[in-house]
């Protein structure tokens, strides 16, 4: 019996998905209800998070997630760490958590609870980091977000997956 790691448990997961949502709201619950309909994620049938299995709610949160990388790159954005998109990302994350857990027949408020809090904190480092960046190579900002989205692709595709499930 194989022992899992830690970047494989649902704790880690849940934060990790949640730290996505802190840095593009919309990729969390799209790369989430991809991998629900690709099967990488437990059931939700049966929970308040089954529209996430839904084939027209994933094209659409994908259809959203592609469009806010692109906004990302434009100088009308506000800050992600404005009260609106702070409590847009926290709630991004809590949606995220809680579905990952209820996926696991965990209780969801605990996943949401850390998803918000891991996307708050993500909010906040991941804007300090570009700001910060851009500062530090003089550079467009609009090249530390395309980093930033691979990040939040890369992430987002590898931590809703339960591996359980994928072994199988």
């Amino acid at each position: 019996m194989r022992r899992e790691s830690l970047t494989q448990t649902l704790p880690f997961r849940a934060a990790g998905l949640g730290a996505v949502a802190g840095l593009r709201s919309m990729a969390a619950p799209a790369l989430l209800s991809r991998a629900v309909q690709r099967g990488e994620v437990g059931e939700l049938r049966d929970t308040r998070f089954a529209a996430l299995g839904f084939p027209k709610v994933s094209t659409t949160l994908q259809l959203l997630m592609v469009g806010e990388m692109v906004a990302d790159k434009t100088p009308f954005i506000p800050s992600r760490t404005s009260a609106p998109a702070l409590i847009g990302r926290a709630l991004s994350g809590a949606l995220v958590g809680g579905a990952l857990f209820a996926a696991e027949k965990r209780r969801p408020a605990s996943g949401a609870v850390l998803g918000a809090l891991s996307a708050t904190a993500a909010a906040y480092v991941g804007e300090t980091l570009r700001t910060k960046g851009a500062e530090k190579f003089e550079g467009p900002d609009q090249i530390l977000g395309l980093l930033e989205d691979g990040a939040v692709l890369l992430g987002g595709t590898y931590l809703p997956r339960n591996p359980k499930l994928a072994e199988a």
